[in-house]
């Protein structure tokens, strides 16, 4: 019996080339998936769905009403004539017929060389090479889809028929041509190497080709496989397509080893000085660059993610972001671990029109999320995406495998690059009190990769931000001030300056507590700070006269210190600081869903600072001809917002 028959015998079926397509008995088949055809010995059955085989044999058979032994020719079939048991056509952009690949039995008729070996033949003569598939793989191209290149046909064909478009060229491994690059200019390409060494030069010789043509380009070894198997056999061994998709994503992007036609260009020192300045392009001015990769690093909940939607609507509406101007543009914003309700009633808070072209996703991540962030980066043109946190998105299994850490930030990175993006992902800091890069949870290749790292911080009443970055100033550490109303943040005075005007109101505090002068080592006891910084806000204190220093220092009459006279025009019985209280008012503490949790205390809030101002001491003063400068606190002062409070996700 030939495959032909056999089709017959069941019913409903078509012919692609020397394959007969029907309906597979061992499953839910509605488009045809069972193929058929002629071996060297009989009827060969391939179900593209990973069917087990004998259990298909036994079924077909059940149905067509035949024997096992009626799927088998007769002894002498094979050694009458060849015959044809697979042919591929190979159609122009217009589906016209410019050649074949066909597959001969027994294979001592191949015609493809004189010397009879291999089983192919291409009838090339005179005939332009053109890529298998090729109006299908135009049109993939032109919607965005993946493009696959496995090794040959037979896996091209395998790939369709999980819905996956594919395309190879003529003749197999190691005949690629720069001729074939055109119809893959702007495409995303998956190359399937076969699991041997020419499969996988093969490759490599596609990726190098396509390494400036392609949009993006990954190599996928496919897990499992045999030596010399290829990705029809992976999917026979009953694999999906969404596994095949996960590999893809999870696969880094493909890189050279050195980039084309790359070699040592040697530049003379006065030919490199005389180049021109690289003007850096920004999203957030001296902060964020343009095609810029970040990190926003916290502990749980001191209010990253508010500082983050804060960021989106400041680039959606061209406002300024702490200060600092913005370039205005879509933002692409996904919430993988928090409610859609509380993303929304935060940016109802910051007073939002629904006019911001600001695109949230907020739910976990899909298996294929690189993949689908990639389209919508091409066709939608964001000036930011933020990914709020970084490994839901990435599903990295260890974050301090500098391994893995690299191969899951690549696609991040090389998207920032070719888009012109700033992507900007938000991520926890470690445990400890670690500094700088150092406070990052994970691989050391995490802050390596990046070019901005804005690292926050909570500290007794209130909350910080600084920066640690590649092109641009570092932010100092600074105090963040935030408005409960709007939930909107603005930056307040550095960390320094504003230690330096809470240990004036203690200082101040503690002296009005007193009824007899106190030296400075009491003071040290009493006032709780850095030493250094005290001794600094004491000095400026006695500068302003809001602290009156006695004695003349040394042993026998060491420096005390009193709080100064109320000005004359208070009066007589003025009680109080001459030194206004800074830290008025308290922030309200939230938690998720609205309830307040037992952990959660209320912080003290914060006034803002005055203008600081620069001052000399007096030659009575404290001795010190160059004090340094501190903050002039000026009762008159304006309140400003308090500091961030904790974070409600």
């Amino acid at each position: 019996m030939t495959a032909q028959q056999l089709a017959e015998r069941l019913g409903n079926w078509r012919k692609v080339g020397a394959r007969y397509l029907v309906q597979c008995p061992a499953h839910d088949d509605h488009t045809p998936s069972l193929e058929l055809v002629d071996g060297d010995k009989g009827v060969v059955m391939i179900c593209r769905v990973g069917c087990d085989q004998d259990r298909v044999v036994d079924l077909v058979c059940t149905k067509a009403g035949i024997s096992r032994a009626d799927l088998f020719y007769e002894p002498q079939r094979t050694q009458d004539a060849p015959r044809i048991i697979e042919t591929y056509d190979y159609v122009d952009t217009q589906g016209t017929l410019r050649f074949q690949a066909v597959r001969y039995s027994p294979k001592a008729f191949c015609q493809r060389r004189p010397d009879g070996k291999g089983g192919w033949f291409w009838n090339l003569d005179g005939v332009e090479l053109v890529l298998y598939r090729l109006p299908e793989v135009l049109d993939a191209v032109k919607a965005g889809r993946t493009v696959y290149i496995p090794e040959g046909e037979k896996d091209v064909e395998t790939l369709r028929t999980l819905g996956l478009a594919a395309t190879c060229n003529a003749m197999g491994a190691g005949k690629w041509r720069t001729t074939y690059n055109a119809a893959l200019l702007g495409a995303h390409v998956v190359i399937l190497p076969d699991n041997d060494a020419p499969g996988r030069r093969h490759a490599q010789q596609i990726a190098q080709s396509l390494y400036d043509v392609a949009a993006s380009i990954k190599v996928v070894e496919l897990l499992g496989l045999s030596e010399k198997g290829d990705v029809s056999d992976w999917v026979q061994a009953g694999r999906t397509r969404e596994q095949l998709e996960a590999l893809v994503t999870a696969a880094p992007a493909w890189t050279p080893a050195s980039p084309p036609n790359a070699g040592l260009a040697l530049t003379a020192l006065g030919d490199l000085l005389q180049e021109p300045e690289e003007a850096v392009e920004w999203l957030v001015e001296g902060l964020l660059p343009a095609s810029g990769f970040s990190l926003l690093v916290a502990k749980p909940k001191v209010g990253k993610s508010t500082l983050a939607r804060n960021l989106a609507l400041a680039a959606a509406q061209g406002q300024e972001f702490l200060g600092r101007k913005t370039q205005q543009g879509i933002v692409l914003y996904l919430a993988l671990e928090e409610k859609r309700s509380e993303v929304r009633k935060h940016f109802q808070s910051m007073g939002v029109t629904g006019e911001e072209q600001i695109y949230v996703h907020a739910a976990s991540a899909p298996v294929d999320a690189l993949q689908q962030l990639r389209t919508l980066t091409e066709e939608k043109k964001p000036v930011l995406i933020i990914i709020d946190p970084l490994f839901r998105l990435t599903r990295v299994k260890d974050n301090n495998d500098y391994a893995q850490v690299t191969q899951a930030l690549e696609p991040l990175l090389v998207l920032a690059r070719e888009t012109r993006a700033h992507v900007l992902c938000v991520h926890h800091a470690g445990k400890g009190n670690r500094e700088g890069g150092d406070s990052i949870l994970g691989s050391t290749a995490i802050f390596g990769a990046v070019d901005t790292a804005l690292i926050m911080k909570k500290l007794e009443g209130y909350r910080t931000l600084q920066s640690e970055q590649r092109y641009g100033n570092a932010l100092e550490e600074t105090v963040l001030r935030y408005d409960q109303t709007t939930r909107t943040l603005t930056l307040g005075h550095t960390k320094e300056a504003e230690d330096e005007a809470r240990l004036s109101q203690a200082i101040c505090d503690y002296l009005q507590g007193q009824a007899d002068p106190v030296t400075e080592a009491v003071l040290d006891d009493g006032v709780e700070g850095r030493r250094a910084i005290r001794k600094k806000a004491l000095r400026q204190l006695v500068a302003e006269g809001k602290v009156t220093r006695h004695g003349k220092g040394g042993k026998a009459d060491p420096f005390t210190y009193t709080l100064a006279a109320p000005p004359p025009q208070q009066d007589a019985t003025f009680s109080g600081s001459v030194v206004p209280h800074i830290y008025q008012g308290t922030w309200e503490p939230e938690s998720k869903n609205g309830v307040i949790s037992s952990n959660d205390t209320a912080d003290s809030g914060s006034q803002g600072f005055p203008k600081v101002e620069n001052s000399r001491e007096p030659a009575n003063g404290l001795g010190n001809q160059n004090p340094e400068p501190g903050p002039h606190v000026d009762s008159t002062s304006p309140q400003e917002e308090s500091p961030i409070p904790e974070e409600v996700f």
